[in-house]
């Protein structure tokens, strides 16, 4: 090993832009075209999740005379407890689309200047 500490071998020589990188975004994901669908599937986002969603799914399957209850009790605490937080929620939606219409970012025409809209 050389006289160098773990810090001192981390630093880059030279002038250095640490943005600067040969990796493109999506390069390591998974392009399939299943009939009209295009799928572009991250490895190991889409294992994890799409395992937990199994496991969920499978183990309330499973165990659904035990679930039920839970399910009963919990959907009793959210709609008395969050009500509030799901009607806030909605009316904040509905005044910042509002907003965003009557504000000159209303008139931000997505996809670049020279899109043409679809519809009238």
């Amino acid at each position: 090993m050389s006289d160098k500490s773990h810090e001192e071998l981390m630093v880059p020589d030279g002038k250095v832009n640490p943005i600067d990188t040969d990796y493109q975004v999506g390069q390591d994901n998974i392009a399939l075209n299943i009939g009209p669908f295009g799928l572009d599937i991250h490895n190991r986002v889409f294992l994890v999740s799409g395992f937990a969603i199994i496991l969920f799914v499978g183990i309330t399957l499973l165990f659904q005379n035990q679930v039920a209850p839970l399910f009963a009790d919990l959907r009793g605490w959210l709609t008395s407890n969050l009500d509030w937080f799901f009607l806030s929620a909605g009316n904040i939606f509905v005044l910042v689309c509002l907003i965003l219409v009557v504000s000159p970012l209303g008139k931000v025409r997505l996809g670049g200047t020279e899109a043409k809209p679809d519809y009238s």
